[in-house]
C-alpha cells in the first residue's frame, strides 16, 4: 500500500490540477456513507508508518496533532511522534502550522518549524519520522486523492475496507476505549457453508455472494461504524461507543437480514446465512486482538450451534 502511494503522490507537483470522472468521495470511516461535504475540506494523508495511507479530514480551526489518543485531533501512534506534536490553525484558507516543543521537531518540506510556518497545498508535512501530503481547502486534487485512498485502503471488488485497515482502525479505537474508559464492540461474521456454495455454482456465483451481502449490510450501518473483509467469506464490524447489549441487537438485525435477502446467480436463487460472534472492550483485555479472537471463538460457538446465529460472551 505504502509504495501505491509512494509512486503515485510523487508524480502530483504543487499546483497540479487532477479533473476526474469518479465522482465518489470515500469519508474517513465509512465509504459506503460518504458526503459531498468531505470534498471541500483540508485533508492530510499519512506518508509512512503502519498507517500509511490514512485520511485525516480537517474540520476545526485549530487541529492538535500527536500521539496522545484522547487529546488530538490527529492521532499519529509513532514513537518518533510527541504526544502533543504540533498544531495546525486556519484562517480561511491559510493554514499555519506551530511545534508545540516536540523532541523530534516539525517540518515542512524538510525544513524545521522554528516557531511557526504556512502550510501549502501539496506540501509535505513532516512530524518526527511520521510524512504527511496536505491537501487544501477545495483541492481540486482530492478527486485524485480519493481514488488513491480507495485503491489503498478497500477490497475492490467489494468496496468496503481491507483486513489490514480494519486492525488498524481496531487498534485507534481500543486505545481510545482503554484511556477514557468508553465503550466499543466488534462484530465477526462468517457466511454459513459458503465452500458449498463455490462447489455448486463456481465461483463466480461465490463473488456475487459475497457482493449482495455486503450490499445488505450496509445500509445497517452507523456512519461511525468501520465494515470489513477479514479474509475469504469473514468479516468484521467495528463499532466504536457501543456496548455489548446494543452491539448484539445490531448483529441480529445483520444476520436477519442477510437471511432474508434474495440472491439470484443465473436464475437460480442461492440462499445464505450468516454466523457471528460479538464481543465487547473489557478493562482486561490488554491489547485489540485479545477482542478479535474474543470474538472470532465466539463464531465458532455460533457454528457449532447450528449456525445462523449470533454469540455473546456469556
Amino acid at each position: 500500500m505504502r509504495l501505491i502511494l509512494k509512486a503515485m503522490f510523487d508524480r502530483v507537483p504543487r499546483g497540479y490540477v487532477a479533473m476526474s470522472d469518479d465522482k465518489t468521495v470515500v469519508a474517513e470511516q465509512n465509504p459506503e456513507t460518504a458526503t459531498g461535504g468531505s470534498r471541500s475540506a483540508p485533508v492530510l494523508l499519512q506518508y509512512d508508518g503502519g498507517a500509511a495511507g490514512k485520511k485525516f479530514i480537517l474540520t476545526t480551526n485549530i487541529v492538535i496533532m500527536g500521539r496522545k489518543a484522547d487529546k488530538v485531533q490527529v492521532w499519529i501512534d509513532d514513537a518518533s511522534v510527541s504526544r502533543e506534536h504540533c498544531q495546525l490553525e486556519f484562517n480561511g484558507t491559510q493554514a499555519i502550522v506551530t511545534d508545540l516543543g516536540s523532541l523530534n521537531h516539525t517540518f515542512v518540506n524538510d525544513k524545521m518549524v522554528v516557531q511557526s510556518a504556512e502550510l501549502c497545498h501539496g506540501d509535505m508535512l513532516r512530524v518526527g519520522n511520521v510524512r504527511l501530503r496536505y491537501f487544501a481547502h477545495g483541492s481540486a486534487d482530492q478527486l485524485l486523492f480519493d481514488r488513491i485512498y480507495r485503491m489503498a485502503v478497500q477490497d475492490r471488488m467489494l468496496e468496503i475496507f481491507r483486513r489490514d485497515y480494519l486492525l488498524e482502525k481496531l487498534e485507534e479505537e481500543f486505545r481510545s476505549a482503554k484511556i477514557s474508559q468508553g465503550e466499543i464492540s466488534m462484530a465477526f461474521l462468517d457466511l454459513d457453508k459458503f465452500k458449498s456454495i463455490n462447489d455448486t455454482f463456481g465461483h463466480d456465483a461465490g463473488d456475487t455472494v459475497l457482493k449482495e451481502v455486503c450490499k445488505v449490510i450496509k445500509p445497517l450501518l452507523r456512519p461511525t461504524d468501520v465494515f470489513g473483509r477479514y479474509g475469504g467469506e469473514e468479516f468484521c464490524i467495528i463499532m466504536p461507543q457501543l456496548g455489548l447489549d446494543q452491539a448484539y441487537a445490531f448483529s441480529e438485525k445483520v444476520r436477519t437480514s442477510v437471511q432474508a435477502a434474495r440472491i439470484d446467480y443465473e436464475g437460480t436463487t442461492i440462499p445464505i446465512t450468516v454466523s457471528i460472534g460479538v464481543a465487547s472492550y473489557a478493562p482486561s483485555m490488554a491489547a485489540s486482538m485479545d477482542l478479535v479472537k474474543l470474538a472470532d471463538s465466539l463464531v465458532y460457538e455460533s457454528k457449532s450451534g447450528g449456525r445462523n446465529k449470533v454469540s455473546r460472551p456469556k
